[in-house]
């Protein structure tokens, strides 16, 4: 005869869950609040699990935030180089330009980089989060050093700098274009930031 369940056994179990899923979830509050504004109670209705269940996976706010900027570094380097293998990499690299305007467009507002924001935050505040965030930065540079190496290969840029010069001079600018539009800059000054985009990429 089948042995009972004994419903005691299942009574306080924690919920299970996929934790990739939980961590997109939580990187999106983290990207939209910050980390200090993030609270654990909203994160944990945010992901949809229960603080027993957060404490044996994540053991901390500052571990899971740790979790969502290596996610955020995977999606991003998996996202450009699928876009790099459709446009090639001067086009992938335009086409981050594109992109943050059509963001303004359809929502009035633009998040930026997580990275960049989180640096700006953490900074000189917490230790281990801006060690992280300065790798994770770097590894970003290096890879858009590559996109400039294959782009100068390809005769898509012609610029005679070094690849890192090139690469370094995008990425300062690109962020450079987020934060003016944040601050809530004129049209024509957007459209000049855009234009040194180009010119850099030339």
């Amino acid at each position: 005869m089948q042995k009972k369940l004994n419903s005691k056994n299942s009574i306080g179990r924690p919920k299970t869950f996929e934790k990739n899923e939980v961590l997109k979830l939580a990187m999106q509050h983290f990207w939209e609040h910050g980390y200090t504004a993030s609270s654990l109670d909203d994160l944990l209705l945010v992901m949809g699990i229960k603080k027993s269940s957060f404490y044996s996976t994540f053991k901390s706010k500052k571990e899971l935030f740790s979790n969502c900027l290596a996610l955020y570094r995977k999606e991003s380097l998996d996202y450009l180089e699928l876009t790099k293998k459709e446009i090639g990499p001067k086009g992938t690299m335009l086409f981050l330009t594109t992109n943050t305007i059509e963001e303004l467009r359809n929502t009035g507002k633009v998040k930026g980089c997580l990275l960049v924001n989180s640096g700006k935050e953490c900074y000189n505040k917490y230790e281990d989060l801006s060690h992280q965030i300065t790798v994770e930065f770097n590894f970003m540079q290096k890879l858009f050093i590559g996109f400039v190496e294959e782009a100068k290969e390809l005769g898509e840029i012609t610029n005679p700098k070094e690849a890192k010069i090139i690469a370094g001079r995008y990425m300062n600018t690109l962020n450079g274009l987020i934060i003016t539009i944040q601050a809530g800059a004129t049209q024509e000054l957007i459209d000049d930031v855009v234009e040194s985009l180009k010119e850099i990429l030339e």
